[in-house]
């Protein structure tokens, strides 16, 4: 699901409506995020509004990158200012927990272990299974592994060939695709392993994930920036 797509501080804060609701029930990123800024709000209403405010929670809430990102922190700034020195740093807390980035898109274990994955085959262009047209590589895992990964064409971008591969436990499809002289790894995974989409970094390679409308997942591995593996994952699904 893109960020875009999510719901924002200032919605997540209040009572939701039927829409918002459901969307937070299906999206697990949106029901955390809501959870912490509840537990938040109670905390702060709850604190004495005494004390001196700790420096270090001054300065995080007065980052204007932070400011501008979170619209919770804008809407509720002058109550938390008042509200003393257990208030800001449990609202230096929350914009930590909500800044972007910061929760990892899918367990560690898995991006280490498509991380080394990729690494394993890097260039090997021997263990290619099947070559060919996007549609000749979806004919092929749909005979093979009953998964279609519906692989698109990319710009600029040559598809390399595929392979069966097991990835947390599941056979996925593994298509090898060279960018600008780097060699990427493309994983179509049947099980939701993406909790959100976004980039983490293991055994230093770029993984990327989002999930599959279709269901499962699919995964980018390989050195390239963030924005651009998530724009060839949102294109490979086109």
């Amino acid at each position: 699901m893109n960020r875009s797509e999510h719901l924002h501080e200032e919605d997540l804060g209040d009572a939701l409506t039927r829409a918002q609701q459901a969307h937070v029930d299906r999206c697990p990123d949106c029901a955390h995020r809501r959870s912490v800024i509840l537990a938040v709000q109670e905390a702060v209403r709850a604190l004495p509004r005494t004390a001196e405010p700790p420096a270090a929670a001054l300065a995080l809430l007065d980052d204007p990158a932070a400011a501008r990102r979170h619209t919770w922190w804008r809407r509720h700034k002058r109550h938390v200012a008042t509200g003393g020195a257990g208030a800001l740093a449990l609202a230096a807390a929350l914009l930590l927990v909500l800044r972007p980035g910061r929760a990892s898109p899918m367990k560690e274990a898995l991006a280490e272990e498509i991380a080394l994955d990729h690494l394993h085959y890097e260039h090997k262009t021997e263990a290619v299974e099947i070559s060919g047209s996007p549609a000749q590589i979806d004919n092929y895992f749909t005979r093979t592994l009953k998964r279609n990964p519906r692989l698109a064409p990319l710009e600029a971008t040559t598809i390399v060939g595929g392979k069966r591969c097991r990835i947390g436990g599941e056979w996925s499809v593994l298509v090898w695709l060279e960018r600008a002289g780097r060699w990427l790894s493309l994983f179509s995974m049947p099980q939701d392993a993406v909790a959100r989409r976004g980039c983490v970094r293991e055994a230093g390679v770029n993984v990327c994930g989002i999930r599959d409308p279709s269901g499962g997942s699919r995964v980018l591995a390989g050195d390239l920036p963030d924005a651009e593996m998530l724009r060839l994952l949102d294109e490979s699904m086109e």
